[in-house]
């Protein structure tokens, strides 16, 4: 279920407004993540190539650069929602989807739909490898995708039990938390009540969620995972069932890395990319199916006109954005 803009600002008032705190949060974001690599890297080299961040990607950097990591994402896929939403709602998180109406069967549903897409996500990984790329194309695209495991690699750094439940953090809870924010609460949210399709907002929404991630390869499969955790949203207004299921997806991958990794040497990301055979996708599809059918029935009781715009309870609405404005009130004092 989503609720109306209690401040009535039109469907594109709000997309510029979220649009604009993503872009601010963005640049901010970008600038404060820096302070970690003071003292560490010559900042006077930085548009010289690419050597000073592989000479910064090492083990002994670990700790600042999951730091980076905490503030990029908590400016580009948290605060910008957030602040959308106190601007356009009143009642602002429980807009975006916090709410505490979740049960057990419900959870255990998500759990086990998230297990069965790792087999999809894998073959449609393998389906996107298939396409008739171009050589230089496909080596472009496995280049992006060693860049981005040589930082997997040092931010998941695992040496005892104490690294891995900091990676558990980092690397699954919070970008959960956050990314499903923005994704769910923010971007489909306002699809949802803007185009009347909710279908057509998860589908948006998820290649969206799909192309920020700057994965080629890996395109098709984060766009299956956003829909799936779109699905979970539309069908209940709940968020954490989204984060939920976005944690499971990134902690199975990082629990895969720690106890595929010895103490003291680099972890291997490739180890999460095991390929299951195309078949097994299809097994994964049709469970989820099934499972869905399960979500649907657990779900039931807490279903309330899903992706439909309503009007909150308790929250007095009016045609004027200006109405509560401190500044036109004393203006007409």
């Amino acid at each position: 279920m989503a609720h109306l803009a209690t401040k009535r600002f039109n469907y594109w008032s709000q997309l510029g407004i979220l649009t604009a705190f993503c872009g601010a949060g963005l640049m901010i974001g970008g600038v404060i993540s820096l302070i970690p690599l003071i003292g560490k890297i010559d900042f006077s080299n930085m548009g010289s190539g690419t050597k000073w961040m592989d000479d910064f990607l090492v083990p002994q950097n670990a700790g600042r650069l999951r730091w980076m990591q905490f503030i990029s994402t908590l400016f580009l896929f948290f605060i910008p929602p957030a602040v959308y939403a106190l601007i356009c709602h009143k009642k602002a998180f429980q807009h975006l989807g916090f709410n505490s109406q979740l049960n057990f069967p419900q959870v255990l549903v998500v759990l086990f739909v998230m297990l069965a897409a790792f087999p999809v996500v894998s073959a449609l990984q393998e389906l996107t490898e298939m396409l008739p790329w171009s050589k230089a194309t496909l080596l472009k695209f496995k280049e992006a995708e060693i860049a981005y495991n040589k930082q997997v690699a040092v931010i998941a750094r695992m040496d005892n039990f104490g690294d891995y439940l900091l990676s558990v953090l980092v690397i699954a809870f919070l970008p959960a938390v956050f990314e499903e924010t923005l994704f769910r609460g923010g971007i489909q949210n306002l699809f949802s009540r803007w185009f009347k399709m909710p279908i057509l907002a998860i589908i948006l929404t998820s290649i969206v969620f799909s192309a920020i991630h700057l994965s080629y390869l890996g395109f098709l499969s984060r766009f299956a995972l956003g829909f799936v955790l779109g699905w979970f949203y539309y069908r209940t207004g709940n968020i954490w069932l989204s984060i939920f299921g976005h944690f499971v997806n990134n902690g199975v991958a990082v629990t895969v890395l720690y106890f595929s990794s010895k103490p003291g040497q680099a972890v291997d990301p490739t180890k999460i990319d095991d390929r299951f055979p195309l078949i097994y996708g299809l097994v994964g599809l049709a469970a989820i199916y099934g499972l869905s059918l399960l979500f649907e029935k657990a779900s039931g009781k807490l279903i309330d006109q899903p992706g439909e715009e309503v009007k909150m309870p308790g929250v007095q609405y009016t045609t004027n954005p200006f109405e509560n404005d401190p500044l036109l009130k004393e203006n007409n004092a």
